[in-house]
């Protein structure tokens, strides 16, 4: 059943760790990767998909591949809350898994809002809105999401730092308040979920007003993760790479560029997030930003509230919060 006719369900990737594709069924990234990681007497799985049956009939038929069941995976590590890493955790547990990890803020982040999840998606309109963009048509598609994903709590919350069979955990904020890379004491690779991705850039967005400086905390821990020195690279999207070092390079190289081209948005005057993402190029094919969909529009916004709140913390740029929408002006 492959995902594609070069790719197979299951790959086994040495030291004992086996790559299972999951289908994302409609999504243009195809597949988030599930890993299982081998253990005195049972295995680890990193990442567990979203709540569907098509993905919990993949994980069944990837496990069976192995020569496993379900009943051999002792627990669940989440990298982080977002619905195609953790969604499918809740029908995992009742299914008999014992053990979910994920990391306290996470776990914060996603009681609120799956405790009400429309009200949260209102919030985070309102809050696009107030920036600059508002769009009236995503109701339906934000409900379809959350029937995606169940509130599951976890028996333990992770920090940075903390060892969970041969897997030591690395606090990696910036895509999501407490996304969690694991590295493999075994094999030296590192499993960095969402953190880093190639050849897609990683979102990294504020969709909250609580959020703070979300590009700030994910371009140190891009640094962070980079001095650890990991043989190689285990996304939860795309396919395994070698060189970690080079791909952070090749991050914080187009954070610094995206910068430059706020800035440069700014010197017309202040401007909303809304007017500074219309004024800016988007995807790997540089699309104009009324060619996005009106979801990817909000996204657009959101990466580029991550860049000019990461401007307004270093000085480069005020806020005027009392503005309709609000606005940024260049120091």
């Amino acid at each position: 059943m492959p995902i594609d006719a070069d790719l197979e369900r299951t790959t086994a990737l040495g030291d004992g760790i086996i790559q299972i594709r999951l289908p994302m069924a409609g999504n243009p990234m195809r597949y988030v990767n599930g890993y299982l990681v081998e253990e005195t007497g049972g295995y680890t799985l990193i990442d567990c998909g979203w709540k569907a049956p098509d993905v919990l009939a993949a994980l069944h038929a990837g496990l069976a591949a192995c020569g496993i069941t379900l009943a051999d995976v002792e627990r669940i590590l989440v990298t982080h809350f977002h619905f195609d890493h953790y969604g499918l955790a809740g029908t995992l547990m009742r299914a008999g898994v014992a053990e979910l990890g994920m990391h306290r803020l996470d776990w914060n982040f996603v009681s609120l809002i799956l405790s009400d999840p429309v009200r949260s998606d209102n919030a985070a309109d309102e809050w696009i809105a107030r920036n600059g963009l508002r769009v009236e048509s995503l109701l339906e598609d934000e409900i379809d999401h959350h029937r995606r994903t169940e509130l599951a709590q976890p028996t333990r919350e992770l920090e940075d730092g903390d060892e969970v069979g041969r897997l030591v955990t690395v606090w990696t904020p910036g895509h999501s308040p407490g996304h969690l890379c694991f590295v493999d004491t075994k094999s030296g690779r590192m499993f960095t979920g969402d953190h880093i991705l190639d050849p897609v850039t990683p979102h990294v967005g504020i969709w909250h007003d609580v959020r703070g400086d979300a590009l700030g905390e994910y371009n140190a821990s891009l640094r962070k993760v980079a001095a650890i020195g990991a043989s190689g690279v285990l996304p939860a999207h795309g396919e395994p790479f070698a060189d970690l070092e080079r791909r952070v390079d090749e991050l914080l190289a187009h954070h610094a560029t995206r910068d430059a081209q706020v800035i440069a948005a700014l010197r017309a005057g202040p401007r909303s997030a809304g007017d500074v993402a219309r004024a800016l190029p988007w995807t790997r094919r540089g699309r104009a930003f009324a060619e996005l969909s009106e979801a990817h529009q909000q996204f657009a916004v959101a990466e580029t509230l991550a860049h000019l709140e990461n401007l307004r913390v270093r000085g480069v740029v005020t806020r005027d919060r009392e503005a309709d929408p609000i606005v940024y002006t260049l120091v």
